[in-house]
Order: C-alpha cells, then structure tokens, then sequence
C-alpha cells in the first residue's frame, strides 16, 4: 500500500510540473492601435489645431473656432467646431451632431443607433452664446466632456481604419482640450474608445 501511495504522489506530481496552459484569445491587442499623443493641447477662441491621424502629411481633423453673429435670434455664437478633411469621416445623425463616446465603447465601421459615417463635416461640439440682453449660455454636447471620445474612420474602399481622439471642455476657461487620438493599424477592425 505504501508503495502504490508513492506511485500516486509522484504521478500527480509529474502529471503537475508537465500542465501545459493555453493563452486566452486575445481581443484587439495595444500593438493593434496606435496611439498618438496631442500634448492636452488647450485650444481658446480664435484657434486651431489640425491633426494627422494616418501619418501622411495632411490634416485628418481640424479643431477650430467660428464666430456666428445671428441677428434674427439676437445672439453672437462663439463655436468651437471639429472638421474633418480628406478620407477622415464623422458618425453624425440627421440634426448633424456626433455622439459622446465613453471609455471602452465599441467603435465600428458599421453606421449605428441613427448616425452614418461622413466625409465633410464640421460638427458643432460647444458653443458659448450672448444674448443682447447680455445672457451668457452654454450649448452643445460637449459642453461637460471630462476625457470623454470622438470616434472617427478615415481610409476609403475596402481600407477603413477606425479611431478616436479623446477631448474635454472648460467652459470656465473656455477651453477645448485635446488629450490624445489612436487608430486602429489593421483596416476593417474595430477598436474601444480610450484602448
């Protein structure tokens, strides 16, 4: 008995130290995205700054201001604004606004929930209007962004990359920040906002 309890011992033993363990599948890996840093650039009223997402000497995205005085509402409309530039495209919906990504959600190339993808667009993210009566009032979705995400594809065909830039807005200083942008390096793959 003694010597079928040692034999059992060192079977578990030998069967333990040759356990062969599998890797999980891996998700959309970190080397899957490339990650650019935009230096928590502060951009105030008059100013812009364009970024290059695909490396490639144009600009991609702008990030501007515009000044819009409206007589017939009887306001002035300082607007910080996101355009976009060759291949680069914007989820938008039909009232021409683009959504609020949170971190980790799900960037596709697939349009969703009421927004396609376009070209062309210059999308209002903040704007501080004054009435005049002298009223101050802050309008936009992105009046509030605290590191929240603009998802973005650029690419045409069959070549779609998809992206997002990271921003947030001071409506104290009067401040759109621009944290960091990443895309994807594998065309046609989908990525989270912030990954």
């Amino acid at each position: 008995m003694r010597h079928f309890c040692l034999f059992c011992l060192f079977a578990v033993a030998g069967a333990a130290c040759n356990k062969t363990t599998t890797d999980p599948v891996p998700g959309p890996s970190a080397a899957a995205v490339k990650h650019i840093s935009l230096g928590n650039q502060a951009i105030a009223f008059g100013q812009q700054v364009s970024v290059d997402i695909d490396s490639n000497g144009t600009a991609d995205l702008v990030f501007k201001t515009s000044l819009i005085g409206d007589p017939i509402n009887g306001e002035d409309k300082r607007q910080w604004l996101v355009q976009t530039y060759g291949n680069a495209r914007l989820p938008v919906n039909n009232a021409d606004h683009i959504p609020v990504f949170h971190s980790r959600q799900r960037i596709g190339t697939a349009d969703f929930s009421g927004y396609h993808w376009s070209e062309g667009v210059a999308a209002l993210l903040s704007e501080k209007v004054t009435t005049v009566q002298d009223q101050v009032i802050w309008r936009g979705d992105w009046v509030a962004a605290s590191h929240q995400f603009i998802p973005f594809l650029t690419g045409r065909n069959n070549d779609v990359y998809t992206g997002w830039v990271e921003i947030s807005f001071s409506a104290d200083q009067e401040l759109l920040i621009l944290h960091k942008a990443a895309r994807s390096t594998k065309s046609n793959q989908a990525i989270e906002a912030g990954g």
